[in-house]
């Protein structure tokens, strides 16, 4: 059974999801232990518990310690089968995190995973439906993957209620050769806000602070029903070989001309830097690179703009479960296999 220590230089529940993901891939029992150790509310939270719960229900799996605020969890996996599964975090819990952890396994599954996920769509500290759609899943689409959702209502903190609909079709990725982005291709820009702030416009606001910033953008700007007011903004910049984005939250007493501006920034900060991909999709790609590598003996380069932490930490748990090594030279991350 393969250790994991939880509170690992991050120390988050990304090792979490991370673990539990490359566990049902490889079929390697893990205990992880010392979850969220740092955190002011440590162990297992909502968001983690359903999404451990539904990996175990797709692979098959044996789990312990599967409880709120558990500081450990030992999974042992089975098979990976397809069907149609159900989460529902009765929370706010960050649906985008919880796919984070079945995605990589959908996609090993033996026929198609269809799932309704059902929490937060936009809320603090995860990535929103709307850059897991424009800026996750085309990246993934570029090395072979086939997936998507359908957001069926949007859910902000802190009641969530969201609904989102996935499909993960089994898919044997490629390894990804992002060293150079090509030419820019384009620019979009989603806004989304509840329709208790339309009166305000709370959208067309955001717009405004965005545009001033960065010109000549595609927009898709709407509202729409949610149980608890809030609002984000996604953007993206397209290149014939790479995606980078952003994406801001609003927050209660910033304007929101403020969000549109910071996503604006984040995102030409993202256009400046050359890499291929924004520092927000790094660590979420490097379970994919890690796959793709080992599966065909192919190295994975992708330029990235910096290593996180975050990423530092997923690099750690990916080789604790692969025979790959990752190395940085003149910001290109690259991936090979271990002889």
């Amino acid at each position: 059974m393969i250790e994991v220590d939880g509170s690992h230089l991050e120390g988050g529940g990304q090792i979490l999801r991370t673990a539990v993901a490359l566990s049902a891939i490889t079929g390697k029992p893990v205990h992880i232990y010392n979850i969220r150790k740092g955190r002011g509310r440590p162990g297992l939270r909502p968001q983690h518990l359903h999404g451990i719960a539904a990996a175990a229900r797709i692979s098959g799996a044996e789990v312990d310690c599967l409880e709120m605020n558990s500081p450990e969890v030992r999974f042992v996996p089975g098979k990976i089968e397809g069907g149609t599964f159900d989460v529902d975090t009765k929370t706010a819990g960050s649906v985008t995190l919880i796919l984070q952890t079945l995605v990589p396994i959908g996609i090993h599954a033996d026929s198609t995973v269809e799932l309704v996920i059902k929490g937060g769509t936009a809320v603090p500290f995860s990535p929103p439906t709307g850059y897991f759609s424009h800026v996750f899943i085309p990246v993934l689409r570029m090395v072979g993957a086939a997936l998507d959702i359908d957001v069926k209502r949007h859910g902000f903190y802190p009641r969530g209620g969201g609904v989102v609909r996935a499909k993960i079709e089994p898919s044997n990725i490629s390894p990804l050769m992002m060293r150079e982005r090509g030419e820019m291709k384009d620019i979009r820009v989603w806004i989304h806000a509840a329709r208790h702030l339309k009166g305000a416009r709370v959208a067309e606001r955001m717009l405004a602070g965005f545009a001033g910033v960065v010109k000549d953008a595609e927009v898709h700007c709407s509202y729409v029903e949610s149980i608890s007011p809030g609002c984000f903004i996604t953007a993206c910049t397209r290149f014939e070989n790479g995606v980078v984005g952003s994406s801001a939250l609003g927050k209660r007493g910033t304007p929101a001309e403020q969000i549109g501006i910071e996503a604006a920034n984040d995102l030409k900060t993202a256009i400046n830097s050359g890499a291929a991909v924004d520092k927000w999709m790094v660590d979420q790609l490097i379970p994919y690179m890690a796959m793709a590598t080992h599966r065909t003996g192919e190295s994975s380069q992708v330029k990235v703009p910096s290593l996180t932490k975050h990423a530092q930490t997923n690099i750690w748990v990916v080789e604790k479960f692969m025979p790959v090594s990752f190395t940085v030279q003149d910001s290109v991350l690259a991936c090979r296999n271990v002889a």
